[in-house]
C-alpha cells in the first residue's frame, strides 16, 4: 500500500508539472498554494477536541521532549512533530503558528534543519513559543545550516570545505546558492550571533554554540553525525531561566 501511494503521488506530481508547463503557471506558485492549503487543513483539524485531548495527554508525560520537524525518522523518547502524516509523526502541526502546549509543560525541545524553513518573523515566534512551553531550566537544542559559514568559505575560496560540506555541487557558488535557497524552501540563514540575538529576544537566559553530539544532556546527543552534515551545520543550545 505504501509503494502504491508513493507511485500515485509521483504520478500526480508529474501530471501537475506538465499542467503547469503547458498553461504557463509557475510551478513554485502551485507548490505554494498546495502547501498553504495543507497547512490550513492542519490548523482546522487542530480545532478538533480530540486533538486537544491528545495534547493534554502528552503534557502529562514525565520529562516530555518535543522534536520539531522530525520528518520520517523516529527518535525514541521524543514526540515527533511535523506538518505531514507519517508513522514517525506523533503530532501534525503548522509550526509557524502558536504551539498547542500550555506554559512550562515541556522538558526539552530539539530541531535539526527545520528553523531555516521559517521566515525570520516566524522563527522569532517559534522561539518565543518554545521558551513559553519549556519548564524553567528547559533546553532547546537547535541545529540549522550554517549559511554564513558557506558565504565566508566562498569568499575565502576554501574549495576543501565545499568538497566536504556539499560534494554533489559542481561549483562552490552552486553550494552557496543551494544552502541559502534549497529550491525556494529556505526562508532564512544563520550564524551564531543571529541565533543568539533571536533567542535572547525570545527570553532565553543562556545561548551557547555547540559541536555535533556534544551536550551536557545525554538525551540531546542525537545529531546526525555524517561528516558532510556536521560540516554544513551550526549547533546551538538555548536555556530557559
Amino acid at each position: 500500500m505504501t509503494a502504491l501511494k508513493a507511485k500515485l503521488a509521483r504520478a500526480g506530481t508529474d501530471l501537475a508539472k506538465r499542467a503547469c508547463d503547458r498553461s504557463g503557471v509557475p510551478r513554485y506558485f502551485v507548490r505554494h498554494v498546495m502547501f498553504e492549503t495543507r497547512m490550513a487543513a492542519i490548523r482546522i483539524y487542530g480545532l478538533n477536541p480530540f486533538r486537544r485531548l491528545r495534547v493534554r495527554k502528552l503534557e502529562r508525560t514525565p520529562h516530555l521532549q518535543l522534536m520539531f520537524g522530525c520528518g520520517m525518522t523516529r527518535y525514541p523518547g521524543w514526540v515527533g512533530i511535523d506538518c505531514f502524516r507519517h508513522p514517525a509523526v506523533d503530532l501534525c502541526l503548522d509550526l509557524r503558528r502558536r504551539l498547542p502546549f500550555r506554559d512550562a509543560t515541556v522538558e526539552r525541545c530539539y530541531s535539526e534543519h527545520f528553523v531555516e524553513h521559517l521566515y525570520p518573523e516566524e522563527a522569532q515566534l517559534h522561539l518565543a513559543e518554545v521558551h513559553r512551553i519549556l519548564k524553567p531550566g528547559g533546553v532547546y537544542r537547535m541545529v540549522v545550516p550554517a549559511g554564513m559559514r558557506f558565504a565566508q568559505k566562498y569568499m575565502e575560496g576554501d574549495a576543501a570545505f565545499f568538497e566536504l560540506a556539499h560534494p554533489w555541487e559542481a561549483r562552490p557558488f552552486d553550494a552557496l546558492y543551494k544552502i541559502l535557497s534549497w529550491a525556494d524552501t529556505h526562508r532564512s540563514f544563520y550564524d551564531f550571533s543571529q541565533v543568539q540575538y533571536l533567542a535572547k529576544r525570545a527570553g532565553f537566559a543562556q545561548v551557547r554554540e555547540c559541536c555535533a553530539n556534544h551536550s551536557s544532556i545525554p538525551e540531546l546527543r542525537i545529531d546526525r553525525s555524517e561528516p558532510q552534515r556536521v560540516a554544513e551545520s551550526l549547533y546551538t543550545e538555548m536555556v530557559k531561566a
